[in-house]
This record gives C-alpha cells, sequence and structure tokens, in this order.
C-alpha cells in the first residue's frame, strides 16, 4: 500500500467531503498515483476515469481497482454502428473535393480566390483541405453551429479583406462538409471526432457516481462541456495549467472551467517525483512567467543538476523544422537518431516545400496560404520563426534530401539520440535533456524595450524543462530573466 503525502492526503480528504474537485498537480508529482488513492479510498462507488490518450487508459484498466471505468472522451461516445464509416478507405482532399461537388458549392472559386490575391493556392483541393479543417475545429468546440470563427488562420493570409474572402470562400463548403457527415450514406470519410461532436450534440448522461478527467489543461470544449453537465455525479479534474499547450488545436483548460462554473475545491500536488532541486529551480523560473502560484519541489533523492550536456539523450525543439535541423545535423554525424512521432511530418513538410517550388499548390496547413516558394521566403525574411528555419533547410539540403533523412530514422529503442518538439514530448521523460536554440527570446518592444512574452510560450518553456529526470542543459533558454511581461 502506497503511504500518500501530505498534499495527496489532502487531496483525498477533499474527495471525501463529496464537492467537485479541481487538483493542479505540477510535473512528476503523482497525479495518476493520487487518482488510485481517491479511487481505492471509495470502493462503493462508480467511477469513470477519462484518459487523455488510449495508451493512458490501457494502463488505467491495468492498475486502477475494479470500480472504475477506464476511457478515453472518444470511447466513451464510440458505438458500433460507426464503425462501418470509420473503416472506409482513406480519402484525399483531392477525392474529397470531387465527391462533394466544391466547384459547384463555391460558384467558382477562381472568382473568390482572386480577392486573395491566392489564385494558384486555391484550387479545389486546397479549399476541401480547409473546409475540413473548419469542421474538426467545430468538433472540438462545445458549438451547436459552426459559424466563420471556426475557419483556421493561416501564415500568409492575415489581412482583413483576405480573412473575409477566405471565410467566404470556405465556410458554404465546411457546413456542407458537415451536413455530410451527419448522413448514413453521406460521401465523406468519417473520423473520431465526428462521431465525437454527434454524441455531445445529444447530451449524454454518464453512467457513473464519481467522474475523474485527468490531464484536463488540454481538454478539447467539447468534451468538457459533456463532464460539466454531469450534475449527477462528482466530478474530479486533475492536470496542471502550466503544462497547457495545444491552445492552437482547440484543446482549452478545463481546470478553470470546474473552478469557475462548479465552484470545485483546490488541491495542489507540488512534490516532483521526477527530478531533484536544480531542475525542480529551472522550472520555478517558468512557473513565474506561467503566472501561476505552484512552485514545484524537487525531490532530495535525486540527484539532478543543471548544466552543459555533450550527449543528450533527447533534445527538444520549439518547431517541427528546428527538430528537422537537429536530426539532419545527427545523421550527418553519423548518429542513428529517431524523431518522436516518426518522420512522417518531416517527409510532408518536405513534400510541401518541393510543390511550391515546382509551381503546384499544397494542402499542408503551414504553407496552404502561400502561392509559390518565393512567396514564403519573402514571409518568412518578415518573420522570425519556424518558416524562416524550414526555408534555410530546404534551400540548404533540398526537399529529396530531407525526405530521405526520414527515411533513415531509426526506432526510439535502438537511437543514440532522440529528438523531439516539446509538443510531442508531453508526457516523457529522459535522463539527460538538452533544450535547442530555436527557443527564441522575445524581441525588445519598440516603444517600451520591454521583452512580452506570450504565456503559451512560457508553459511550452516549462513542459521541456521538466523532462529532464537527472541532468537539464537548458543554455538556449538562459534568456528567461531578461522577460519582463507575459501576453495572452
Amino acid at each position: 500500500m502506497v503511504t500518500p503525502t501530505p498534499e495527496q492526503a489532502a487531496a483525498i480528504a477533499a474527495y471525501g467531503d463529496g464537492t467537485d474537485l479541481v487538483i493542479q498537480a505540477g510535473a512528476g508529482c503523482g497525479k495518476s498515483s493520487t487518482l488510485k488513492l481517491i479511487a481505492r479510498a471509495d470502493s462503493r462507488r462508480r467511477m469513470a476515469y477519462v484518459a487523455y490518450n488510449r495508451s493512458i487508459a490501457a494502463d488505467a484498466k491495468k492498475t486502477f481497482p475494479a470500480n472504475v471505468a477506464a476511457s478515453t472522451g472518444h470511447g466513451l461516445a464510440f458505438d458500433q454502428r460507426w464503425l462501418p464509416r470509420l473503416q472506409r478507405p482513406r480519402q484525399t482532399a483531392f477525392q474529397a473535393a470531387q465527391a462533394l461537388g466544391v466547384d459547384r458549392i463555391t460558384g467558382g472559386i477562381q472568382r473568390i480566390a482572386t480577392d486573395l490575391g491566392h489564385v494558384k493556392a486555391m484550387t479545389s483541393k486546397v479549399v476541401m483541405h480547409t473546409a475540413l479543417e473548419t469542421v474538426e475545429r467545430f468538433c472540438h468546440s462545445a458549438d451547436d453551429d459552426l459559424a466563420a470563427r471556426h475557419v483556421p488562420r493561416y501564415d500568409g493570409l492575415t489581412g482583413r479583406d483576405a480573412r473575409a474572402a477566405l471565410v467566404e470562400l470556405v465556410l458554404p463548403v465546411a457546413r456542407t462538409a458537415w451536413a455530410d457527415l451527419r448522413r448514413e450514406d453521406g460521401v465523406l470519410k468519417f473520423s473520431h471526432d465526428h462521431y465525437l461532436k454527434l454524441w455531445a450534440l445529444d447530451r449524454p448522461r454518464l453512467a457513473a457516481d464519481v467522474v475523474l478527467l485527468d490531464e484536463a489543461q488540454d481538454t478539447n470544449d467539447v468534451l468538457a462541456a459533456v463532464l460539466l453537465d454531469q450534475d449527477h455525479a462528482q466530478r474530479i479534474a486533475v492536470g496542471d495549467s502550466a503544462q497547457q499547450i495545444y491552445a492552437w488545436r482547440g484543446a482549452k483548460d478545463a481546470l478553470g472551467r470546474f473552478e469557475r462554473e462548479l465552484g470545485a475545491q483546490l488541491a495542489t500536488l507540488s512534490q516532483s517525483f521526477r527530478f531533484g532541486p536544480a531542475v525542480a529551480e529551472a522550472a520555478n523560473a517558468w512557473l513565474y512567467l506561467v503566472g501561476t502560484p505552484l512552485r514545484l519541489t524537487g525531490w532530495q533523492a535525486c540527484e539532478s543538476s543543471v548544466g552543459p550536456v555533450d550527449q543528450p539523450d533527447a533534445i527538444l525543439c520549439r518547431t517541427n523544422a528546428g527538430a528537422v535541423g537537429v536530426v539532419l545535423e545527427a545523421l550527418g554525424a553519423g548518429r542513428k537518431a529517431a524523431l518522436v512521432g516518426g518522420g512522417s511530418e518531416m517527409k510532408r513538410l518536405a513534400w510541401a516545400a518541393r510543390d511550391l517550388q515546382q509551381g503546384k499548390s499544397t494542402d499542408h496547413p503551414e504553407l496552404l496560404a502561400f502561392p509559390s516558394w518565393s512567396a514564403v521566403r519573402e514571409y518568412a525574411e518578415e518573420e522570425d520563426g519556424s518558416l524562416r528555419t524550414l526555408v534555410r533547410l530546404i534551400d540548404e539540403f533540398g526537399a529529396e534530401e530531407i525526405a530521405d533523412a526520414a527515411d533513415a530514422l531509426a526506432s526510439e529503442d535502438s537511437a543514440e539520440l532522440i529528438v523531439s518538439t516539446a509538443h510531442k514530448a508531453k508526457g516523457r521523460e529522459w535522463p539527460t535533456v538538452r533544450i535547442h536554440g530555436d527557443f527564441r527570446a522575445p524581441k525588445p518592444d519598440p516603444g517600451t524595450g520591454h521583452r512580452i512574452l506570450p504565456r503559451e510560450e512560457a508553459r511550452l518553456a516549462y513542459v521541456a524543462v521538466t523532462r529532464a529526470r537527472q541532468r537539464l542543459d537548458n543554455a538556449a533558454l538562459s534568456w528567461v530573466g531578461t522577460v519582463t511581461a507575459v501576453s495572452d
């Protein structure tokens, strides 16, 4: 039997009060073990544990007591009747555009695309891809109706007129696509997000006395709304608001919503068992910028340290392009490198760049709005971010060499070096970690001289530094002390 820490004991006692509960648990602070202690403390009540992904749910099914039904949000929503539609062959955006009749719906893409100034880029395939992404964003929301706010925003289409023209072009296609997806005889490929949204729109009631939501800081509004509606059950949301890093794809911090809308009681887990005081101190510098009252206490039994690492187990990057650059450098040096998530995204970026170089359109979300590779270059010169790195890599190595490098990647089990974006590193840990240099300091504001960092960037840096167990090389983040303000 695990002896709970004082913080864990306080969380279990708060559960015993029968009120809704929010548990803010820092990186490596034992949130899963706390939920298990809560479940074992009250074996008479039916509990639904909602996990962030299938692997976590599968582990929970093995380790939680029998009174707990573990599932993902999609698992709660799944019904066998969706299976035939999910098993249909893969459908490209071009095939979807043909099946749905995109040209007929828009009344002629060329007319509106001319207003965008991106005639070559706005083919029916690209419009269909954007419409499907619009539907996906709608499915992640708690909204009952699909609207203009669900149309994504893209680099290269930032002006008000361009935005209005994009919405005029895409929204009718997105609404037609959603109507098709709701029909049993629809022509479009069905996805897991589609049936989750349909389930949520039916206002389901869970057969549980207690609902446990894990990783609540990255919960889509569609699922959070369903769980907030379970007023017959005691609701417990667990997570770390400082690790909310998926807002760009529709995830929201359900911890805050549970506190505000339910008046949930707050408990905190601040004792990390992943690393010692040195790494905890580095993490706390970022927690200060995030603006959370949480501060981590390092595990005294762990002799972690902060300083240079010549041969790290993992290198964590801010961007996909940064990760590609590290992989190319490692392979060039003869090292066996693995990329978390595999090389498919690396190849997609390379082939998208090649298509633009050849005068074709692309539906890659990072490059979709550009009519040519020269337009990407021009835009990259104006912004200090991943596109500038991508342009440099494509121009230096070529799309073919980058795609070949993706095929040369090793498995994580056999690799000498693991490369990851900070986003994909979430939930992972390694003995030694180096932070890559594409985590850039914010530029001074021309008017005030202040260095203002977006809060989400501070959260991402916090996630990155807390992946190390023994030694952290965070020299690339030495500018943390120069940040004078954060912005939402």
